[in-house]
């Protein structure tokens, strides 16, 4: 990058649209310590969620500690929801208690780990409630055979109402479903983490625009500053480096 790109890049703000806190058997991430790093990096905001257990069956207590956290740090973070969907009325009931009382603003869906596929029946009635509670629904991808671009293209289709996030792009080995396919629909934003190569991410730029793409980390999985690198070696215009580094997630997530 030259002198006034690398200048450019680093007066921008942005916000990582996905991050972890909690434990699980392979990583331990505190608040605190994800703060540390995006005060490293330039961070200024996070959207957080659950890891582990958290994710799969004590959703309420995931809940619970990504809502305080937010609570304590509220012009750093805004979080996401996990609930499972095989607990059926009770993951729609605590769905809703995580926006209405918890003040998150979002549902992460982790197919792989909650044991469904994505565009399952089960997963209907939590897809219909974040409808209801005007709520984005993040969706990992890029795992067989649980969770794939184009299932989470058909349930996007199903609720062209619901506003989806496609987490990871597909991972390394999916994006190749997704520039010739989502330009079908206006309803489901990419999110960069775990992609294996920038020129996918230049590549739904081009096929989809700047307007639809989330900068995300998805730390402690993968770091935030190699996620980021892979954003800043593309050498993109400042418009673009903004929607995708900050404006993006300001509209969805409401910050």
């Amino acid at each position: 990058m030259d002198r006034n790109s690398v200048k450019n890049y680093a007066e921008m703000r942005i916000i990582d649209s996905h991050c972890h806190i909690g434990i699980t058997p392979h990583f331990s991430r505190t608040a605190e310590e994800l703060l540390d790093e995006m005060d490293n990096l330039g961070i200024d905001m996070a959207v957080i969620c659950p890891m582990g257990a958290h994710v799969v069956c004590k959703n309420k207590e995931g809940n619970e500690l990504i809502g305080n956290t937010v609570k304590k740090y509220p012009k750093r973070f805004v979080g996401l929801a996990c609930v499972n969907p095989w607990f059926e009325k009770e993951a729609v009931y605590e769905l809703r208690r995580s926006i209405n009382e918890l003040g998150l603003v979002g549902l992460k869906l982790h197919p792989p780990m909650q044991g469904f596929q994505a565009n399952e029946k089960i997963v209907f009635p939590l897809i219909e409630e974040a409808i209801q509670l005007k709520i984005p629904i993040y969706i990992h991808s890029g795992t067989p055979v649980f969770s794939l671009p184009l299932q989470i293209l058909e349930l996007s289709q199903r609720y062209p109402e619901g506003v989806f996030v496609l987490g990871h792009m597909g991972g390394a080995d999916f994006f190749l479903d997704i520039p010739k396919s989502f330009n079908r629909v206006s309803n489901v934003y990419l999110e960069t983490s775990l992609t294996c190569h920038p020129v996918f991410i230049s590549e739904a730029i081009s096929k989809l625009g700047s307007k639809r793409l989330l900068f995300g980390s998805d730390s402690p999985t993968s770091q935030v500053r190699s996620e980021l690198e892979k954003i800043k070696v593309l050498n993109l215009e400042e418009k673009v480096l903004n929607d995708i580094l900050w404006e993006n997630a300001c509209r969805l997530f409401r910050i």
